[in-house]
């Protein structure tokens, strides 16, 4: 297993030993503070941001410059490029999307079940997830656009490799992954240009997107950007997905309640109004997300000198925040590694796993709509059962998902008013052939 994935493992070990506390490492030679209490982690990513620049080098070296690694004037300026259609996307459009993709999701999950399948296949998820995204934004099937999504998925989980390597100080361990890059990253980047060619899609974030990389006076490239627009809008959501999926099989009786509940209130058509309403629902989400962050790390760098938790931070120090950590606090929770439904409101993943302060994930409330209609269709269409008991063991590709994959068994669901119910979420969208 990579460096990467063992630190998740690591980070998990981190939040049982030292609950609570932040914690001291030496990562490949650098002193590096691990953040653990959402105080100061607050302090870092909110009040004294302007203090923390992001510590994204690994992602431009491997990846190019863009949203996720600049920081400063370069963050601002694609961060005004793109953010408003992020922030003021149509819901109901992305609620019937998701739905139209869930179905077919289902069937070819189940499909493999059936056919003998132990695990489930991340692709599945992540072609879902990123159907949703190209057809929201830019206009097209993703099926059309000749995307590979298997060349994307392995380009983040080499990239992902440079987050534990300095600069000039890449060793033996990473010179076999580290070779794969050039001709992994030449693939994604040619599969992006179609994008350039005249009537590509239909779509004013790609004509700004276009009209910025024309743009001589910055230095935004449309590949780089649509990079990371794949690997961050999709890429997430599928990771996230397939945690709940897990958590569905592992706690049956949570399963059928959440099923209860949402077949309650869809009785007459849904939109998705009606599931952001619906509490149960809602606070499955957060909980996936505070038990299984899709990113489960912020690296920041410390331009001068500041106290977080007594503790004197010099100039340049490294920090990693952990969303595990912060989120596994045995002080907001008697047992913070259970899945807890009991608490009221949407609960505390769904306010963190994102981020928070001012760089907070500009595709937020995308993926919470997307994420409430894929479970509302997975739990009226299928049952999950577990397939193993074994423990998770963590596999890193830029996004936090399990070795091996999720050991869960998906079945149709047999109970006729289960699926009647699917269909009167999906509302007018109709699910394409599996």
């Amino acid at each position: 297993m990579s460096q990467s994935s063992e630190f998740c493992n690591a980070l998990y070990q981190l939040s049982r030993s030292h609950n609570a506390a932040n914690v001291e490492l030496e990562l490949n030679g650098v002193p590096v503070l691990v953040i653990q209490r959402h105080e100061d982690a607050d302090r870092v990513l909110r009040a004294n941001a302007s203090n923390y620049r992001k510590n994204m080098a690994w992602f431009r070296q491997a990846l190019g410059a863009s949203r996720f690694s600049e920081d400063g004037a370069a963050w601002e300026i694609r961060r005004a490029l793109t953010q408003h259609y992020f922030t003021r996307f149509d819901r109901q459009q992305t609620f019937a999307l998701a739905t139209q993709y869930a179905h077919a999701a289902v069937a070819r999950l189940a499909a493999a079940s059936a056919a003998g399948a132990a695990t489930i296949d991340d692709a599945v998820l992540r072609e879902m997830s990123v159907s949703v995204l190209v057809r929201s934004f830019l206009g097209v099937e993703f099926a059309q656009t000749g995307i590979d999504l298997g060349n994307l998925a392995q380009l983040m989980e080499c990239g992902s490799e440079y987050s534990f390597v300095p600069p000039g100080r890449t060793s033996a361990l990473y010179r076999e992954t580290l070779a794969r890059l050039p001709d992994l990253r030449r693939r994604v980047l040619q599969d992006f240009k179609r994008f350039r060619a005249p009537g590509a899609a239909d779509s004013a974030l790609l004509a700004d997107m276009l009209a910025i990389d024309r743009d001589p006076a910055n230095d935004v490239v449309l590949e780089h950007e649509l990079l990371t627009f794949f690997a961050a809008g999709a890429e997430t959501t599928a990771a996230t997905m397939g945690w709940a999926c897990y958590l569905l099989a592992r706690y049956p009786a949570v399963q059928q309640q959440l099923r209860e509940s949402l077949l309650a209130a869809t009785q007459r058509d849904a939109d998705w109004e009606t599931l952001q309403r619906l509490q149960p629902l809602q606070r499955f989400i957060s909980e996936t997300l505070r038990l299984y962050p899709p990113t489960p790390i912020i690296a920041r760098f410390a331009n001068g000198p500041d106290v977080i938790g007594g503790r004197s931070i010099p100039a340049g120090q490294n920090i990693l925040v952990s969303f595990i950590g912060i989120q596994h606090d045995a002080r907001q929770r008697p047992d913070p590694w259970q899945l807890d439904l009991g608490q009221g409101g949407a609960g505390p993943g769904g306010g963190t796993a994102f981020s928070f302060g001012p760089r907070v994930c500009g595709g937020k409330h995308f993926a919470l709509v997307e994420l409430a209609a894929f479970l509302a269709v997975f739990l009226t269409q299928a049952r999950f059962t577990l397939t193993s008991e074994a423990p998770p063991r963590y596999h890193w590709k830029a996004q936090m998902l399990r070795e091996g994959g999720q050991p869960v068994h998906v079945g149709r669901a047999a109970a006729r008013p289960a699926v009647d119910a699917a269909s009167r979420v999906a509302g007018t969208a109709q699910a394409p052939a599996p």
